[in-house]
């Protein structure tokens, strides 16, 4: 079957290429979009361009700092700091080192000695936890806490920093030498068979896999993030792949939130783990069976399936249900598990298309 191109294919030699191409061919999109609490009525809006910007100057003051090779650990939800320190450390040379941030401090720290911890950048929220590995490694700087509310050395420091030595001499940056087939991400896995075990990943890798898929996935201009970080699924698709095609991440506040999020934001296609399916699916039959049309949407579901009915017309017939994922969604990418396949066909019957993607963590993750 012959495969349509959707988005036009780009390949990058390394992260930094791909930080300029967006700044560039995306300048005044839409990058990410935030709030700073939940309960903000404002929305902060990154473009491409701010974003290219803003590791230029992270990236510059890292090198300064000797980050170039040395590995340096994040601990935090998914965010706009989280997000720039991920660029700039690869575009300075450094090697990512990505952890949950529900981890026990006695875990986190282990994991981060084993690491070889350099430097540590941590959500100011887990200071704790900040302050328990700081102890028992041997960092190079001090801790710079991301989606910080305090004067304690903040992301912003540094970039305020950076932004000066980008100005007097760019060529640092430009020609800091970046190994994209050596380890620059070191991950680690759920330790399903024991602890989580480090696996080494190349930049050619995860460029390479999103260089790969997106000219045939129908990614929309937005949608919106809720997967944490510290895995590649979360990561190299989220961070990587949309940025590849300029698309933009609405981060989701968190779970508590994501209904009124979808419902607000109108993502056009969403990159969810099998619990979110699982937990949409309940709570959709739930309202079908509570308003008493358990059976009518059953015989509309077999109807489409039996006549093989187009998913406009799917999506028209059954747009209640669409309607509490703010009415676009025309896809959904699973990963991480398999999917029950009542849910998949449930999906894919109401006219948002479904695909059960798995990789494991060596693959890139696809």
């Amino acid at each position: 079957m012959k495969k349509q191109v959707l988005h036009e294919k780009n390949e990058f030699e390394n992260v930094r290429y791909l930080v300029e191409f967006t700044g560039e061919r995306y300048a005044d999109r839409v990058a990410y979009s935030y709030r700073i609490k939940a309960s903000d009525k404002e929305i902060q809006k990154v473009t491409f361009s701010k974003l290219r910007d803003d590791v230029r100057a992270l990236a510059s003051e890292l090198i300064s700092m000797g980050v170039a090779g040395k590995h340096c650990v994040v601990v935090g939800k998914m965010s706009y700091d989280w997000a720039l320190v991920y660029f700039s450390v690869l575009s300075a040379g450094g090697v990512i080192v990505p952890l949950d941030r529900d981890w026990a401090a006695e875990d986190l720290t282990d994991t981060a000695v084993k690491a070889n911890v350099a430097f540590l950048f941590c959500e100011e929220d887990l200071k704790e936890k900040a302050d328990a590995i700081a102890a028992a490694a041997q960092l190079e700087a001090p801790v710079t806490y991301i989606s910080a509310k305090t004067d304690e050395r903040p992301l912003s420091l540094l970039v305020e920093a950076g932004k000066k030595k980008f100005e007097e001499n760019p060529d640092a940056y430009f020609n800091q030498p970046i190994d994209n087939m050596g380890l620059s991400l070191l991950v680690f896995t759920s330790g399903t068979t024991g602890k989580g075990k480090g696996v080494m990943l190349s930049q050619n890798a995860i460029l390479r896999d999103m260089s790969e898929i997106t000219p045939y996935m129908d990614f929309a201009p937005k949608t919106v993030g809720v997967l944490p970080p510290h895995h590649t699924y979360g990561s190299t698709v989220m961070l990587i792949g949309h940025a590849q095609i300029g698309s933009e991440i609405y981060l989701s506040s968190g779970i508590r939130y994501v209904q009124r999020e979808l419902k607000e934001q109108c993502p056009g296609h969403m990159v969810l783990v099998p619990l979110y399916l699982e937990t949409f699916y309940r709570k959709i039959w739930a309202n079908i069976k509570e308003k008493g049309k358990e059976k009518l949407v059953s015989n509309m579901i077999k109807l489409c399936n039996t006549l093989k009915i187009g998913r406009g017309i799917r999506k028209k017939l059954f747009k209640d249900i669409h309607a509490a994922f703010g009415g676009e969604v025309k896809m959904i990418i699973s990963g991480g598990a398999p999917i029950n396949p009542d849910i998949l066909h449930f999906f894919e019957a109401i006219g948002i298309s479904t695909l059960n993607g798995y990789g494991i963590t060596e693959c890139a993750p696809i």
